[in-house]
């Protein structure tokens, strides 16, 4: 699950955003406007991945539930 957010926030974080580079070059729109249409997802990921990391009951508590 940490590795999933942890690539989720590479791929949309400048230099090298893939996805960023991609939604430039198809929409047109320059790099800084994305970064801030961008920037409230990005805190919200950023939080998540703090709060898993310091509550690791997040993570595997639904596990051993639904393993019983």
């Amino acid at each position: 699950m940490l590795f999933i957010i942890n690539n989720s926030i590479g791929l949309i974080t400048p230099p090298v955003g893939t996805v960023l580079n991609v939604v430039c070059g198809v929409s047109k729109i320059s790099m800084d406007e994305i970064v801030r249409g961008v920037m409230p997802f990005l805190i919200a990921q950023l939080l998540v991945l703090l709060l898993l990391v310091l509550f690791p009951v997040l993570v595997m508590g639904p596990a051993r539930w639904l393993a019983g």
